[in-house]
């Protein structure tokens, strides 16, 4: 019994060799510790069922439990792990009594249909709201809307994708590889992202806000800004198009 809990008729039950695997006892001693429950109050049995489970050919004991019983069991369990499990237990029992309580609909052959083309105009409306207010591309905010309402619907929005048209002017050039471009080099030849920024922000085309660099109104046309998320950190990333080469008055390296 892979899961936490399960359903046994029309109880969520879990079982006493579930219980000692993830709490770390000795079955042998869970089963000690549900008859001592057993024979201690009799009203206890109602949370309780006997049965066997076969391992080579064998039979062997073991209790199913609902989650007063479960309750009863695991009252005097103590420490951190111990804890931990009592809450993804609760968590467990809560999730699948909520599912077997919630009506399950008949299929409808039309309700897919309608829900994808409802998805597609919220992914409309979503990539316009990330276009206006993070001043993103309209490929980059159709993307991202994809992915966001493809999720909240548990649609694959992968075939969508394919439709994005192509950027005409894309931002692909970082720093590091316009200091290439340009022959901002350091004495060993590498290309100095540092001096790249700097004659970027000479131009008027970002500036620094806190330890990142953001672009200004001038720059949206030469770059556009990626978010990112990496090791816990959120922020930007400028990606520039191969227009602001122009900008620069010493010559460039093609």
């Amino acid at each position: 019994m892979n899961e936490l809990v399960t359903i046994n008729g029309k109880q969520v039950v879990t079982s006493s060799r579930n219980v000692a695997e993830h709490f770390e006892k000795e079955h042998k001693h869970v089963l000690d510790s549900i008859r001592a429950i057993l024979a201690a109050e009799n009203s206890a049995a109602k949370f309780f069922h006997e049965t066997t489970y076969e391992n080579r050919g064998k039979q062997y004991p073991e209790y199913l439990m609902n989650r007063d019983g479960f309750a009863l069991l695991v009252m005097g369990f103590t420490g951190k792990a111990a804890l931990e499990w009592k809450m993804k237990y609760i968590d467990a029992f809560n999730a699948m009594e909520k599912s077997i309580k919630t009506p399950q609909l008949a299929p409808n052959p039309h309700y897919r249909t309608r829900m994808i083309g409802t998805a597609v105009r919220d992914i409309g409306k979503t990539a316009e709201s990330i276009e206006r207010v993070f001043a993103v591309k309209h490929g980059m905010a159709l993307a991202s809307a994809m992915e966001m309402v493809g999720e909240s619907y548990g649609i694959d929005t992968a075939p969508l994708k394919r439709l994005i048209p192509a950027e005409e002017s894309p931002g692909y050039l970082n720093a590091t590889m316009l200091a290439g471009k340009l022959g901002l080099l350091s004495k060993t030849g590498n290309p100095k992202a540092a001096d790249a920024n700097a004659k970027l922000a000479e131009l008027g085309l970002q500036k620094k806000e806190g330890k990142e660099w953001r672009l200004t109104d001038k720059g949206r046309e030469y770059g556009e800004e990626k978010p990112f998320t990496r090791n816990g950190h959120s922020g930007y990333n400028i990606g520039w198009n191969e227009k602001v080469l122009v900008l620069f008055e010493q010559p460039v390296k093609v």
